[in-house]
């Protein structure tokens, strides 16, 4: 008994008491390090979406301005080809697109405009209002961010951002990719609503997150957007509130973007489990604290509480018969004999005999025969060890028999007590009949599915297969043939018509390139060596291709010659090699890839290597790893195994690994007649 019950009680209140500040204290940091990396990766998901927008409206400028050197355009061939470019959808916030005339240099007269309406007609034929900033000579093919006009309050009058790209004449310094600026002969003009831009790059995200543009080139520096003007009547000071900032350059122009949290931002996510946990370990202090004192009046009375303990203790008999009697198991105990002493209800439900039919009969009764000897040694080798309890037949269903002779599965577990009138054993049993046919019917689903997947696998290389053969076939030689009647109609050219022969030249480039493209494409969805030189002349392709597209250094090493394989086994390895590859160039940033193939009496192994960034554990855990999951479904297919090994900082390693019985299996099933 404790000696001195109050004062314990008191020390221990105090230390509970600050154990549970200290753990609500790091609860509430660690909360708010998680919201710091929550802002961070969404300010930095939006900065990039608004730079790869800039980069689709810088490509979208260069088109058309290449387009504009090449033929003059008039207003209805420039709205025409603005129309085929589908501008409307593609570009968000695209306010007007103009085409601009600088001949002769004092002037830029807008001579297109897009898309026509009432605001937009009126440019037509006018001198452009931004026409002293543009410069009279500009890089080629370099996007020009235009200086923002600011009104006297040092903001801009309307959220908008004006692009620019100069225009050079064909077969100029602006198609051969010249680096010099050039006099420009005109300049594609684009006027965009910031406000619709950044809605576009972040649609959702700037709904708890602040956002302010600023053109930092200009002096003083000037405020483009700010999403807080006109969201709410004013900005609440927060003392929990996160910020940071990041430049965009465009054309040595830099826009500074300034990220604020708003009230939607809720820094202190697990605020509610931090007060909870307080709130918790208080009322667990208070409630020791009484329990401790409640100590102290026990010690006063410790005869009534043996009189209550003997009271309790035939309550506990009461309870437990009850809980027996109610149990969702059948509860079976019998003596030293194995008669049975106690036969619950459901018990009498499961083997369909009554509780005065079962008592004082052998357990023998309820077991199908060929097991009974078996099941008389296993209790009684039990009632050997002197354990509490153990479960009975692990590893392996036992079977039960109802009174009406039917046979079915259980599970059980087993236990041993003595008292007064010697030992007694009591068996739980449980019906697992539905279980099993449920296990069975989720077996035969999986099976169904593994059939399913592989049958998808097939049809997507059987279309591919198909796919690349046509535009190989059929494309390929259509344009053969369009290059041969393009050669024809140079050679008819007269020798002064020089115009006409640098566009027929330009044609012939352009033809050259499709003809290169339509190879690629068909080599990327079926290479050729492939079917007809194997596995290892399409490995080096796919290590030379990967090699020239991504710049990463590219190892390939067969220990083996795969010659022997079978045509689905050499497909799905050469799948898993190119998948790998293309994780490697998403996410590897790596600069050296090693493949490696190998055979031995056991397996065929296939290893690809990195030596990027790596992965942790979560990352290769996301239920949206599809590239993974499509290798392990292969390899599964196929009887093989994939194994993954990374770390952050230290690499990626995948490992494919087939059983050579079954890729002998495969090789003989693809040569047995069909």
């Amino acid at each position: 008994m404790i000696r001195w019950p109050i004062p314990i009680a008191w020390l221990v209140f105090g230390v509970s008491l600050l154990g549970t500040a200290s753990i609500w204290l790091g609860m509430r940091t660690s909360d708010q390090r998680s919201a710091q990396r929550h802002f961070y990766g969404q300010t930095v998901l939006i900065s990039r979406s608004l730079r790869h927008l800039l980069v689709d409206y810088q490509q979208t400028l260069r088109a058309a301005a290449i387009r504009a050197g090449t033929t003059r355009p008039t207003q209805d061939a420039w709205q025409a080809y603005d129309r085929s470019l589908g501008l409307d959808g593609s570009l968000p916030g695209l306010e007007t697109l103009a085409f601009v005339q600088a001949e002769p240099p004092s002037q830029a007269v807008v001579s297109a405009v897009f898309p026509y309406n009432g605001d937009n007609a009126r440019l037509l034929g006018q001198p452009l209002r931004d026409a002293a900033v543009l410069p009279r000579e500009a890089t080629p093919g370099v996007m020009l961010m235009l200086p923002p006009s600011p009104d006297t309050g040092g903001q801009t009058s309307r959220p908008i951002m004006r692009l620019a790209m100069p225009v050079y004449p064909a077969g100029s310094a602006s198609l051969l990719g010249s680096p010099a600026r050039q006099p420009a002969s005109g300049y594609v003009y684009a006027v965009i609503r910031l406000d619709a831009l950044l809605t576009a790059a972040a649609p959702d995200l700037l709904r708890d997150i602040d956002l302010t543009v600023q053109d930092v080139t200009a002096s003083p520096p000037v405020t483009l957007f700010d999403s807080r003007q006109g969201s709410r009547d004013g900005l609440e000071d927060q003392a929990d509130a996160l910020s940071r900032s990041e430049k965009v350059a465009v054309d040595g122009r830099s826009l500074l973007l300034i990220y604020t949290t708003n009230g939607n931002f809720d820094v202190m996510q697990g605020i509610g489990w931090a007060r909870s946990v307080l709130i918790g370990g208080v009322a667990l202090s208070l409630l020791l604290l009484w329990s401790l004192l409640s100590l102290a009046r026990m010690r006063i009375d410790v005869g009534l509480t043996a009189q209550r303990m003997s009271a309790d203790l035939r309550q506990n008999e009461s309870r437990l018969y009850g809980i027996i009697q109610s149990a969702m198991e059948a509860v079976i105990t019998v003596d030293e004999q194995y008669n049975i002493v106690i036969f619950n209800p459901m018990a009498e439900r499961i083997f369909l005999c009554s509780a005065m039919e079962a008592i004082g009969t052998p357990l023998n009764r309820f077991i199908p025969e060929r097991f009974r000897n078996i099941h008389e040694r296993h209790i009684e080798n039990f009632g050997k060890t002197g354990v509490s309890e153990r479960q009975m037949g692990p590893g392996r269903p036992l079977w039960g028999l109802r009174a009406n002779g039917e046979e079915f599965p259980v599970e059980a577990s087993i236990s041993q007590n003595r008292d007064a009138q010697g030992k007694l054993y009591t068996v739980l049993l449980r019906d697992i009949t539905d279980r099993q046919q449920a296990e069975q019917a989720l077996q035969d689903s999986r099976n169904e599915l593994a059939r399913l997947s592989a049958r998808i696998q097939s049809i997507r290389e059987e279309e591919k297969m198909h796919i690349a053969r046509e535009l190989h076939d059929d494309l390929g030689q259509r344009l053969t043939a369009l290059k041969m009647d393009l050669s024809m109609l140079d050679v008819m050219l007269p020798p002064d018509a020089k115009t006409l022969r640098e566009r027929t030249a330009a044609m012939h480039e352009l033809i050259a390139a499709t003809v290169s493209e339509v190879r690629r494409i068909a080599a990327d969805l079926r290479p050729v060596m492939l079917d007809d030189l194997g596995l290892t002349p399409a490995l080096e392709w796919l290590a030379n291709d990967f090699s020239n597209r991504y710049g990463i250094q590219t190892e390939l090493r067969v220990h083996d010659d795969p010659a022997d394989l079978d045509e689905n086994t050499a497909t799905a390895l050469f799948r898993i090699v190119q998948e790998a590859l293309t994780n490697v160039a998403r996410h590897a940033k790596a600069s050296l890839v090693t493949i490696t193939v190998r055979c031995d009496a056991r397996a065929w192994r296939v290893r690809v290597q990195d030596n990027g960034r790596g992965a942790g554990t979560d990352q290769l855990s996301k239920p949206k790893s599809f590239g993974l999951i499509g290798i392990r479904e292969r390899a599964r297919m196929l009887g093989g195994e994939m194994h993954v090994y990374s770390a952050p900082g230290e690499g990626f390693r995948l490992d494919i690994i087939l059983p050579q019985a079954a890729v002998d299996a495969a090789r003989a099933s693809s040569e047995a007649p069909q």
